[in-house]
């Protein structure tokens, strides 16, 4: 089990970019998904640590009060909303007990130890604010990837249990995922696709565009007590 590389930096005009929202055709948008139980609880502050280039920010209104943290300076410099923070997930620069909801939005996986991240979390959240983290399934897109991903630090199937291992089992919930999410349309879709999930590049010549994708995770929920 590793984690997923962080290649944001390194590569953040090829791979990061890949992904084009327009595929998401038989879903609702998973930002937007996400955030509803936040808006209808009226929780604010809102930390999104990992933010990338801030598009949580988008379903959000005004009175959350958004704040955005990630490591990555190209990341950031995307960002056009709210307060935006460099820093490491592992060490918040902020104090205990002052976010009503704290979003980890498929970005855990890129730890070795997500256990250290949700801590953090769970010390800066208010007593009944809320934790969601996202992630995809090991047997996610079986179409592209028949024999599955490598397990990683944070998926689907062990996301639970590590919530868990710090907001307690009676704390956590599960909102799975599984179905026809997305349509790549064409040869190039599938490509780009491929590039963004380190899928190897032979992938996109074993199928025929267009292409529905079946999409496998979670969220999961942590209130704070």
């Amino acid at each position: 089990m590793s984690s997923t590389p962080v290649d944001y930096d390194l590569d953040p005009a090829d791979r990061r970019p890949a992904w084009d929202r327009t595929w998401e055709v038989a879903s609702p948008d998973w930002d937007a998904t996400g955030m509803r139980r936040i808006v209808a609880e009226d929780l604010s502050p809102v930390l999104d640590v990992g933010c990338g280039n801030g598009v949580l920010a988008e379903s959000l209104p005004p009175r959350s009060r958004w704040i955005g943290l990630d490591s990555s300076p190209a990341q950031l410099a995307q960002a056009t909303a709210g307060r935006l923070v460099r820093a490491d997930a592992r060490r918040l620069p902020f104090g205990d007990a002052v976010f009503g909801a704290v979003v980890c939005h498929w970005m855990l996986y890129h730890f070795d130890h997500p256990a250290e991240v949700i801590t953090e979390a769970h010390r800066v959240l208010r007593p009944g604010g809320l934790f969601l983290a996202s992630t995809s399934a090991r047997i996610n897109d079986p179409e592209l990837a028949p024999q599955g991903y490598p397990a990683t630090t944070f998926d689907a199937e062990n996301a639970p249990a590590i919530a868990a291992s710090v907001f307690g089992d009676q704390a956590v919930e599960v909102e799975a995922w599984d179905g026809p999410y997305l349509l790549l349309p064409n040869a190039a879709a599938v490509q780009r696709y491929v590039r963004h999930h380190f899928l190897p590049p032979e992938a996109a010549d074993s199928v025929t565009a267009p292409l529905t994708l079946t999409k496998r995770g979670c969220f999961v929920w942590a209130r704070k007590h």
